[in-house]
């Protein structure tokens, strides 16, 4: 009987220690931020990537008395074979993007190419593959994205 108090115990108090430690993500939203993006134009851009970068940057898009930022981006996404069997098949693609930001205001103009590469084995069913490949595409937005936001970080704190 005090076996089963003692894990019920040991259990508790480790739920409480882990619960109370003050963890927070890393790319958790900054609420007291003081630049905004005022506007992000894509041209010659992967379209669904470009939408994924802009929903990432939501948050940012505001237009507000403090330091405002225009971004143009062009992106450049390729799914390319890298691997074939025997037959001629392949087998494994390289999906890359290769990223040019544009970062802007009335005080400076700074220039950022970001590249993001993954390799994708073949996929028997094509929307399994395609599942994928958009998963990849949101995992690229989203390390795109936060390149961006630390590029603009620095920025400001200069």
């Amino acid at each position: 009987m005090t076996i089963i108090i003692r894990k019920i115990l040991l259990t508790n108090l480790l739920f409480f220690l882990l619960v109370s430690c003050g963890f927070a993500p890393i790319y958790s939203v900054n609420k007291d931020v003081n630049f905004y993006i005022e506007s992000i134009n894509f041209s010659n851009s992967d379209k669904e990537l470009a939408n994924f970068i802009k929903t990432n940057l939501n948050n940012y898009l505001l237009k507000n008395n403090k330091k405002n930022f225009k971004i143009e981006a062009s992106i450049n996404y390729n799914k390319k074979p890298i691997s074939k069997d025997s037959t001629g098949n392949t087998e494994e693609y390289e999906l890359s993007s290769n990223s040019i930001i544009k970062i802007f205001n009335n005080e400076l103009n700074k220039t950022f190419q970001f590249k993001e590469a993954n390799i994708m084995k073949n996929f028997v069913d094509e929307f399994e593959e395609m599942q994928y490949e958009r998963s990849a595409k949101k995992n690229m937005a989203r390390s795109i994205s936060s390149q961006i936001l630390m590029q603009l970080s620095i920025i400001n704190a200069n």
